[in-house]
């Protein structure tokens, strides 16, 4: 394995992540941060490639839903690395995905029996490059972003400490089926019932996934003393600070993503009593988020008497752990 000292920036809509040259046609490496000075346990997605969804845009898979996610985590924990494989339909290659995928169409099969059909392997994929560029870069132990049970005990039996944490799928009619198949049959761990409405919760974290609309990041602008801010989150990161520079640098941020990133790096810049305003900051946001478009605030109305539930652990302030809940009167 060649050293990664070749490496070019990769700007991108979550923020500045570097593509290195692995030294193969076959291998990608993509990194949030100097990928030979990344801290202990990692984030670390290894991902096999899937032109369809991720180059053309398909809606059948979640191919490409895990790596926009991945990247997203990446992106606001500062940093991580994705080893992308060029191992096309689980390893069959292109030429005998495009058939299993006809069979699944013209057939009625799904993924698994498609694959039976033409008598194939259900998995071929092959792991040891990813374990010899983390070994290259003495990489021992890493949070894995991944559903597959497969994948963590490879690295765990090639000496990788694995802790694992879960994609969360954008549930669609393309890729419903797809999804439960993986999970039955394959023996994937896909947190298939984690977000959406049941009898006590409506559960939500991503702005493209169900209830998605709830989320600080979902593309709703708000505008507020004169000012239209793109999405919630742009506002909300903006009044941590009193610099009027660095307000208007988060509000012009491309993503919500980006303004998260921005307000973390200048951390040292806050307001001293952030932690005694933020409550009434995000309030104030909510307010005019649901007061300037109706249509989410019966949206929000619908759900009545569940509870609200913002579904990640990823937040110690606002996450699911601490059941955040305003009083009714305050609203």
């Amino acid at each position: 394995m060649s050293k990664l000292n070749n490496w070019c920036t990769l700007p991108t809509s979550m923020g500045d992540f570097r593509m290195y040259d692995a030294g193969d046609e076959e291998i990608r490496v993509i990194s949030m941060g100097d990928v030979n000075s990344l801290g202990e346990l990692p984030l670390l997605r290894i991902h096999s490639s899937c032109l369809a969804s991720e180059v053309f845009g398909a809606n059948d898979c979640d191919c490409a839903d895990q790596l926009r996610e991945s990247m997203k985590l990446m992106a606001i924990e500062g940093e991580g690395i994705i080893i992308h494989l060029h191992q096309e339909g689980r390893g069959q290659g292109l030429s005998k995905k495009i058939r299993a995928v006809r069979l699944m169409e013209s057939d009625g099969l799904d993924t698994v029996e498609a694959y039976e059909h033409l008598g194939l392997e259900q998995d071929t994929r092959n792991y040891d490059s990813a374990v010899a560029i983390l070994k290259s870069l003495e990489i021992s132990a890493v949070q894995l972003i991944s559903n597959n049970p497969r994948k963590r005990k490879f690295l765990q039996m090639n000496g990788i400490e694995v802790a694992s944490v879960s994609t969360h799928p954008n549930i669609r009619p393309e890729n419903e089926a797809y999804l439960s198949t993986k999970n039955q049959k394959l023996g994937h761990q896909i947190p298939l019932e984690g977000i959406g409405l049941n009898q006590d919760e409506v559960r939500f974290y991503h702005s493209d996934q169900p209830w998605g609309e709830f989320s600080n990041f979902s593309q709703h602008s708000i505008f507020i003393d004169g000012i239209n801010w793109q999405t919630v989150e742009h506002y909300y990161q903006a009044q941590k600070f009193i610099d009027m520079e660095l307000k208007e640098q988060i509000r012009l941020s491309q993503t919500p993503v980006l303004a998260k990133i921005t307000a973390t790096e200048m951390k040292d810049l806050r307001r001293n009593n952030w932690a005694e305003l933020k409550e009434s900051v995000m309030l104030k946001a909510l307010r005019r988020k649901f007061a300037q478009h109706p249509e989410l605030a019966k949206r929000l109305l619908s759900t009545s008497p569940q509870r609200l539930v913002e579904s990640t652990s990823n937040d110690a302030f606002w996450g699911e752990s601490t059941r955040r809940h305003w009083p009714e009167s305050s609203w």
